[in-house]
């Protein structure tokens, strides 16, 4: 037994890193936090609704029915073009799996250029952000509106 108790302090004293070493290592990766993202990125656990806020500008040519500017905030969303004005509250869905939200736009004169119930996405990366309308009821379906970050 004694010979064993020799062998295990001796391998535990042969390691080429003394213990103060070994403790800053350990601290130093502790303490450490995870790789930070790049600028336009956004970090991990950030809802939909999160990485939507802000401006947005329509990607196509403006046209009578666009909507070429969109603003997000606290999942509410006013939306703006030269003949339209809308508004509207972004509610939080699960579609397959996916997170998503809903939009069904409040607009002047109560037309929305064909839109009906919309369908959020936004790139992980917060750079781009769709909403696929469903269009009128019993319709082919509607606009998908196109925006990058303003």
């Amino acid at each position: 037994m004694v010979a064993t108790l020799a062998v295990v302090v001796v391998a535990a004293g042969c390691s080429s890193e003394s213990t103060d070493e070994k403790t800053a290592d350990t601290t130093a990766s502790a303490t450490a936090g995870p790789a930070e993202t790049s600028a336009g990125a956004q970090a991990p656990g950030h809802t939909l609704l999160e990485r939507a806020a802000g401006t947005w500008k329509y990607i196509a040519t403006p046209g009578d029915t666009t909507l070429d500017t969109l603003v997000i905030k606290d999942g509410k969303a006013t939306a703006r073009g030269s003949k339209l004005s809308c508004t509207g509250t972004f509610v939080p869905v699960k579609e397959n799996g996916e997170e998503s939200a809903t939009i069904t736009y409040s607009c002047q004169d109560g037309k929305d250029g064909g839109r009906g119930l919309g369908h959020l996405k936004v790139k992980p990366d917060g750079s781009s952000l769709g909403i696929d309308f469903d269009g009128p009821a019993g319709g082919w379906g509607g606009p998908v509106d196109s925006y990058r970050r303003a």
